[in-house]
């Protein structure tokens, strides 16, 4: 018995020096296949483990090897190249053939939209499978875009005396389809927003932005919305999505892998135009003179920026569980108070001389893409400065900048300053709609990154003043003569003492 211990015991230590005692579930070696098409081997494509982060390409004949030690759990091996869609094969299989399928050669300009509301009886509805993903959109803005009614009430609606692009420019009302509601066809060419129903209604929606191939930025400006971006769309029997996973697979449907998805052109199109010769919409402009875009940071790590809480983006849809930091927010915040305050900060210092004391606000837009306000031309911030004797003594304005006009009748001729881009018409009346004739524009928003510094003198009797910051999205006459009475954020009130 001693003579069969001692002997099973110099297998053991042989079989660890050889490294061959392995760990429960642990493999070694390497996988090996074959990526190819319907023509033979191809090259050069990335090959993974699905949700693996470590990826090989395949050589020159198409052959590919990836440690099998990863493997452990994993059921699909996945392989892409530019020009095909994502393939998968099982890792049981032997040999590992990973077919790649190209993609359609042109766009379906006859494709039918799939509707991203859940629903019983349409398996292929977006929101069947992508619940938390359909949730977060149906919040956001672009699910709003074609449907919002203060956006309607300013494309036809309110009063006769009220701001109305259909009324007041009859032949430019068809051009917000172009980004509020990109699949509504018409054949009219006429683009009445009234008339838009159906999936066009979802304004911005799921299969329309996943359909996307290219964002050009040659005619950035001039051509926007659908006009600026490349589509392809599959046979209607097809069911093809473009994304930012390279590994994403599913029986019956099939997905391509593009990084333009996490690139900031993927919003260039909607998000920048001159529209009846104004710079209505400048976001991506400004983004690429930013600190923001000078360190590779793109639009999607904000306004996309994982909640880290999903981690399957399909569950027991045939997503998978991944690190939630990977899978981006589909969200999109912007002009929301928690925003809001996280990127604008003001500081407050106080000098003396023979005029009286003088306030310093400084306003600085931080971690910030782009100019603040950005986005509908309409946007602005109102600072207000007040101060107050030791007694709560309101006191009068020695030296300093007042509010004009524009910034409403409650605030107008107060000590403040007013960053907004804002539009003169021929007569001097301001601010006037983007889409009447106007003859200046001025522009005080605050550059990213860069303080902006006014000097407000009170008399010597000054002990502390307050300082509001609002955020509007519709000028103040605009807002007040619809009721539209939440159109005002308070960014910071704040009482600053010497």
């Amino acid at each position: 018995m001693r003579a069969a211990r001692y002997f099973a015991l110099v297998i053991l230590a042989l079989a660890i020096a050889g490294g061959l005692l392995l760990r429960p579930g642990h493999s070694t070696g390497t996988l090996e296949g074959l990526v190819h098409d319907a023509t033979g081997p191809v090259p050069d494509a990335t090959v993974r483990l699905q949700g693996v982060a470590h990826s090989v390409k395949s050589d020159a004949k198409g052959r590919f090897h990836l440690p099998k030690a990863e493997a452990d759990g994993i059921e699909n091996l996945v392989g892409w190249k530019e020009g095909y869609r994502i393939g998968s094969v099982s890792i049981k299989n032997k040999p590992l053939d990973l077919f790649l399928t190209p993609l359609p050669n042109e766009d379906n300009e006859n494709y039918a939209w799939i509707d991203p509301t859940p629903a019983p009886g349409k398996e292929n509805n977006c929101g069947n499978c992508h619940g938390e993903i359909y949730q977060e959109w149906r919040g956001s803005a672009h699910a709003r875009s074609a449907s919002n009614p203060r956006f309607l009430a300013l494309y036809d609606g309110g009063e006769e005396k009220s701001w109305n692009l259909r009324r007041q420019h009859p032949l430019g009302a068809g051009v917000c389809a172009a980004c509020h509601a990109p699949t509504f066809a018409d054949s009219t060419l006429e683009y009445d927003l009234a008339k838009v129903s159906g999936i066009a209604k979802q304004g911005v929606h799921c299969d329309y932005c996943h359909k996307v191939v290219d964002a050009p930025t040659d005619k950035l400006g001039t051509r926007f919305g659908r006009d600026g971006l490349k589509l392809l769309r599959p046979a209607q029997d097809d069911l093809l999505t473009f994304g930012p996973l390279d590994d994403a697979v599913r029986p019956g449907e099939s997905f391509a892998y593009s990084p333009l998805y996490k690139e900031s052109r993927y919003c260039a199109s909607c998000h920048e135009g001159v529209i009846f010769g104004v710079h209505v919409y400048g976001t991506y402009s400004e983004w690429r003179e930013s600190p923001a875009a000078a360190k590779g940071q793109q639009c999607q790590t904000c306004h996309m920026a994982s909640t880290g809480l999903m981690s399957n983006i399909a569950p027991g849809k045939g997503g998978i569980r991944r690190d939630p930091h990977t899978l981006a927010s589909h969200r999109f915040p912007g002009g929301q108070s928690d925003l809001l305050r996280r990127c604008l900060d003001i500081t407050v210092s106080f000098a003396a001389d023979s005029k009286g004391i003088t306030a310093t606000v400084e306003l600085r837009g931080q971690n910030v893409g782009h100019r603040v306000p950005t986005g509908f031309v309409d946007r602005h911030l109102v600072l207000v400065v007040e101060g107050f004797s030791a007694e709560a003594k309101p006191l009068q304005l020695v030296g300093g900048p007042r509010l004009p006009e524009a910034a409403g009748k409650q605030f107008a001729g107060l000590p403040g300053w007013l960053y907004a881009k804002v539009l003169q018409g021929p007569d001097g009346s301001s601010p006037i709609p983007f889409w009447l004739p106007h003859d200046d524009m001025t522009d005080t928003r605050l550059y990213p990154d860069r303080p902006d510094r006014r000097a407000f003198t009170f008399p010597a009797a000054l002990d502390r003043i307050r300082v509001r910051l609002l955020y509007r999205r519709f000028w103040a006459e605009v807002a007040e003569s619809r009721r539209w009475n939440d159109n005002e954020i308070v960014v910071i009130d704040r009482i600053q003492h010497r």
